[in-house]
């Protein structure tokens, strides 16, 4: 609960010299008395009346330094709001209605915390202002996630809450539900409408909403225990034309990412008993403002990566959050890695990995992406990314059910060049080799002979994805780029599995994704490799298997 700021008016009251004449206390007081009986009834002002009575009561039940200085702000606040109320201030009258209702949910929050475990029975029976207050608190994430998760008898929490930023179709959560089965609380957050209807038609949690919109202090992200981003990467990919590339963005990139720890209080000082300077004091709005000057604003999203973890963790008592997974083009500069890796560093996470890896090796079509992950705590994770043995991938033929022999075109129907035996310009490949990278021109893809076109299930399954994934359009037409871009936007869920296997410490990812491979191509993958022996907790660590970057 926070402080409120003085304001013209009755709130010079608390700047008064201790010699102030009685006669001007009394008209302070008149005047203060207009301005209530003025405001009387707006929804703000009984808003902070409300908040008032209740952290006037909870100080009475609780009398200490702080609940007392919490009521005495609310009740400040009255007279603030009445003011801004007669004086048309309306950005303030929201503001302070808007800090008045969050810490009358936050009193409402301990006190039904307050109350024994908070069970999904007892969540149901909310009556409906509670629920309603709670609602607005959390959104747009759900109430549940206002409340601590649920441990064993280790104090291990059950079921691991997942935050997903530029979720796209599902590829990332299909590799941690699907492929390696884990038990966790999943939600996505996407701005592509298609994108959100596709996963929530595949039954995942996924939020349509603009991630730079959203605060990452809220409330309901305080228990969440990995946060997985994968902003768009079309100003980075050499394919385009990469202005993310240029040396103006990544200068902007890499000073908002500096000042990103500033804003949240990593910045270090060694004067402070903390280690780090007090908060900047920079809305997130503010940190963010830089980018605007950035030609591909797509560029400017890395900027996110930084921005969300570190503002959770920033929130006060929020100490959860363990581990930071990024994705991005293979061609994203150094200079933004190296950026982001020392801000996470300097907050707390020890160990920070990187790898490019390529589908290909994990059974899927060629999909060259950089992955970085950072880790809070001493301990490095146990579990490999890399495959122990070889993962066969498909053939193109394979995936989409053609006979050998045949060659596919990307760049539509060209020339054939008869001394190479290539379409002219590029684009032709032996469909008896896997896949190239998928693209949002992939509807378009055909034999070179027939013409035939391979079908939004093939392009999806040249990803990882199920045949019957319910690839959906929002919008006018039938769409056919927009769900090719969904897939080519996605992330390889077998590649998935192995980054999330190492996150979760699953030593049986790979056998895993074998089996995975094998159901959706029907090829031999080795299912029959011999499963690694399960974690023993009471034998030696065994040693890292990859190095920190």
């Amino acid at each position: 609960m926070g402080t409120t700021h003085a304001s013209a008016g009755g709130m010079l009251n608390l700047l008064r010299p201790a010699t102030a004449s009685a006669d001007f206390a009394a008209e302070q007081e008149a005047d203060d008395a207009a301005a209530l009986a003025a405001a009387a009834g707006h929804p703000a002002l009984t808003e902070c009346q409300t908040t008032a009575a209740l952290l006037t009561e909870f100080a009475d039940r609780n009398p200490d330094k702080q609940s007392e200085e919490w009521a005495f702000n609310a009740a400040e606040r009255i007279a603030e709001c009445a003011y801004a109320v007669t004086e048309g201030c309306e950005e303030r009258v929201e503001e302070l209605a808007r800090e008045a209702r969050g810490e009358r949910a936050a009193v409402t929050l301990g006190r039904i915390e307050s109350q024994g475990p908070v069970t999904a029975e007892r969540l149901a029976n909310l009556d409906d202002e509670t629920r309603r207050l709670l609602e607005w608190y959390a959104g747009p994430f759900p109430i549940e996630w206002l409340f601590a998760p649920e441990r064993d008898t280790f104090g291990r929490i059950f079921r691991k809450r997942v935050i997903v930023l530029f979720h796209g179709p599902g590829g990332l959560s299909l590799g941690l539900r699907d492929i390696l089965g884990a038990d966790v609380d999943i939600i996505g957050i996407d701005l592509d409408g298609g994108a959100v209807a596709t996963a929530v038609a595949a039954g995942l949690r996924v939020i349509h909403a603009d991630v730079t919109t959203l605060d990452p202090e809220n409330p309901a992200l305080q228990f969440v225990s990995i946060i997985a981003l994968t902003p768009p990467c079309q100003a980075f990919t050499p394919s385009g034309l990469g202005k993310g590339r240029y040396t103006a963005a990544i200068d902007i990139i890499c000073r908002v990412i500096w000042e990103a720890g500033a804003a949240a209080g990593f910045l270090p000082w060694e004067h402070s008993e903390t280690g780090y300077a007090p908060r900047s004091g920079d809305t997130w709005d503010e940190v963010r403002a830089p980018l605007a000057d950035l030609e591909d604003h797509r560029a400017g999203l890395m900027a996110e990566v930084i921005i969300w973890p570190l503002g959770m963790l920033a929130r006060p008592g929020n100490n959860m959050l363990e581990c930071v997974m990024v994705e991005q083009s293979s061609a994203l500069p150094r200079q933004i890695e190296t950026a982001l890796f020392g801000e996470l560093t300097q907050a707390g996470w020890h160990t920070t990995e990187a790898w490019t890896l390529d589908a290909v090796d994990y059974g899927a079509s060629h999909r060259k992406r950089r992955f970085m992950t950072a880790h809070r705590g001493i301990e490095t994770p146990f579990v490999d990314v890399v495959p122990a043995a070889p993962i066969p991938a498909p053939t193109f033929a394979q995936v989409v059910g053609w006979p050998t022999g045949r060659t596919y075109l990307t760049r539509g129907h060209r020339p054939i060049d008869p001394a190479t035996g290539r379409a002219k310009g590029g684009g032709s490949r032996s469909a008896d080799l896997p896949s190239t990278c998928v693209t949002a021109t992939a509807y378009g893809w055909a034999d070179s002979e027939t013409g035939e076109i391979i079908s939004q299930s093939d392009i999806g399954r040249l990803v990882g994805f199920p045949a019957n994934y319910p690839w959906t359009h929002v919008g006018r037409g039938r769409g056919v780029r927009n769900v090719a871009q969904q897939a080519a936007d996605a992330v390889c869920p077998m590649v998935s599995a192995a980054i999330f296997g190492r996150i979760l410490g699953d030593a049986n990812w790979e056998v895993k994704v074998r089996a995975y491979v094998h159901e959706l191509y029907g090829i031999d993958t080795g299912t029959t490799l011999t499963e690694p022996e399960q974690l023993n907790l009471f034998a030696e660590e065994p040693a890292p298997t990859a190095t920190a970057a």
